[in-house]
């Protein structure tokens, strides 16, 4: 049996009270108290009386966002489930018999060859494709935003400590940006996404062959600022010259070394210098334009990704793993140090 248990703490904004500073992504305690199931059949919406729902559930200013985008099978292979505590913790869990691949024509990516199976998560900006479900975006950042216009300093804050066995799994941020400032995004041409890791599962890597450079990311773990000799890998997929991608977008991953992972502790992670790190990559590497004036960041998501024990992209194998997110928090034009207090 694969199991990951996954729990997220924030400190800062982890005390189950709104921080004084920055975005909390998290319901106020005590508003909701409701349980969510996503299925092979219900993949990209949770299931209702009759059929799919048609998004999932917005709480505030985040939405909870199931996204098991490559799940296949029928529904009584298993379910993700999503549910919000007194504390306004959210709780994930994952019960699947078998977790094969989507390869039918009417999945969202029928052709992917990969172990993620699904990305539940707490959304905050645009859903790809789903503007119009999306939760409204706070007035301190308002995605979509061209990417020269966000404040200067936009720091992710999160705290977690992961138990894990016989899974595949990274924890990560899912940032998705696009070539206009359109409210309703869809993954087209010219998509970007980009995947931050602050943890993984050593079967999670991508091939060294992906590999196409190197960034110093500025974080911090429970207040202390590492040291900026850490350098991130950076990977990329489906990204080609001069600005173009596959026509379903390119992807860009930031992957810590091995020893840097944060296993358990306050995590507070610059995405400004992973955006401008991205840009400095994409024209240097593939000769596209800076991104500061043509790319618009509609989204920014964190969760967990996971896939079957063995790591192989086409195992059907079981998948069964809890997470409980506490909380998650945006802030801009502070520190490290000082994000999210």
């Amino acid at each position: 049996m694969a199991v990951l248990a996954v729990t997220l703490l924030l400190a800062g904004c982890g005390d189950g009270q709104s921080p004084r500073h920055g975005i909390a992504l998290l319901p106020i305690p005590g508003t909701h108290r409701q349980v969510w199931h996503w299925t092979g059949h219900c993949s990209l919406s949770p299931a209702a009386d009759q059929g799919c729902a048609a998004a999932g559930p917005i709480l505030g200013l985040a939405q909870l966002n199931g996204d098991e985008w490559n799940l296949g099978g029928p529904a009584k292979a298993g379910s993700l489930n999503m549910s919000v505590g007194p504390d306004g913790a959210v709780t994930l869990e994952g019960q699947f018999v078998r977790t094969a691949p989507c390869t039918q024509s009417t999945c969202l990516a029928p052709s992917a060859y990969t172990w993620v199976r699904g990305y539940p998560n707490v959304l905050y900006g645009i859903n790809q494709c789903y503007g119009d479900t999306s939760p409204k975006p706070s007035p301190r950042l308002p995605l979509p935003m061209r990417l020269d216009s966000i404040p200067a300093h936009l720091i992710g804050v999160t705290a977690y400590s992961a138990h894990t066995s016989d899974v595949t799994y990274d924890v990560t941020y899912d940032l998705w940006l696009h070539p206009t400032g359109t409210r309703r995004p869809c993954r087209t041409q010219g998509t970007l996404e980009i995947l931050v890791w602050t943890d993984y599962d050593a079967r999670a890597l991508l091939p060294p062959s992906l590999q196409v450079g190197t960034a110093t990311i500025p974080y911090a773990v429970d207040g202390v600022v590492r040291p900026d000799s850490q350098a991130w890998s950076i990977y990329a997929s489906n990204v080609y010259a001069a600005g173009r991608t596959a026509p379903w977008g390119g992807t860009l991953w930031f992957v810590p070394d091995k020893a840097d992972v944060v296993r358990h502790g306050r995590v507070s992670v610059e995405l400004s210098a992973v955006l401008a790190a991205a840009g400095r990559l994409l024209h240097g590497n593939y000769g596209w334009p800076m991104l500061g004036q043509r790319y618009w960041l509609d989204t920014a998501s964190f969760g967990v990704e996971f896939g079957p024990a063995s790591g192989y992209p086409m195992d059907s194998g079981p998948s069964h793993f809890s997470a409980r997110i506490s909380a998650y928090c945006l802030d801009v034009r502070t520190t490290l140090a000082a994000a999210c207090e």
